[in-house]
């Protein structure tokens, strides 16, 4: 009767130790997944804080490349200012020669200082004659006064299209290279935490003991004869 008995305590154990061997090995696995799915969360952060530290070192040396544009742009700007400002001031300037030139002109051809009459006079002409000639030198004269104003009025205007237009240019450009940092840059979405495999419950190792042990009583129950629980 003890052989029989022993069988089924042997069988019994068997069968208790491939219930415990399975539980260890699916506690192994599940082990083994959860720490790679933790090891690749943590390379992802890692990953991530790297690209956010590369990003911001660009987006900060675009903030200064962005600052020395818009001084270069001023620097420039500036210069064509003065350009045209010395350009509008040699015709000012140019056409006040002229306006002194013709001032004396006229003072010569109406004998200023040369007494009643002066050049007119001298010739021969006199009275009547003399007036008109004075008449049409002032009228010559106002006359070129006239176009000298014209033509100054046109330059100013000139210098105003073009001092514009630079204007135009310069804060064109400005915008240009604030287009590269106008956007502030984001940190990329982290990535979602690792789900977890859960490992066999101990539920599941109890119903293997208690199925190994039916089985040992089972092998037991077959080997006597008559069984152990003989119907």
């Amino acid at each position: 009767m003890c052989a029989p008995i022993a069988l089924g305590v042997a069988a019994a154990g068997v069968g208790a130790m491939g219930a415990i061997g399975q539980h260890q090995s699916a506690s192994a696995q599940a082990n083994a997944q959860n720490a790679a799915a933790t090891s690749n969360y943590k390379y992802q952060l890692k990953v991530r804080e790297r690209n956010w530290d590369r990003e911001r070192f660009r987006y900060n040396r675009q903030l200064v490349q962005y600052d020395t544009q818009v001084a270069e742009n001023s620097l420039a700007a500036q210069r064509a200012y003065a350009g045209e400002q010395n350009n509008l001031n040699n015709v000012y300037k140019k056409a006040s020669l002229r306006q002194q030139s013709n001032l004396v002109t006229l003072m010569k051809n109406s004998g200023a200082g040369l007494g009643q009459g002066g050049q007119s006079a001298a010739s021969g002409q006199a009275g009547k004659s003399a007036q008109r000639l004075d008449s049409a030198l002032v009228g010559e004269f106002g006359r070129s006064q006239a176009i000298a104003a014209e033509s100054l009025m046109g330059a100013q205007m000139n210098y105003d299209d073009r001092v514009g237009s630079l204007r135009r240019e310069q804060i064109s450009a400005n915008n240009q290279a604030y287009e590269k940092v106008a956007l502030n840059p984001q940190q990329g979405v982290a990535p979602p935490p690792p789900v977890m495999t859960p490992g066999p419950s101990g539920l599941s190792l109890a119903a293997g003991l208690g199925q190994a042990a039916l089985s040992g009583v089972s092998t037991a129950n077959d080997l006597k004869p008559g069984g152990l629980f003989p119907s």
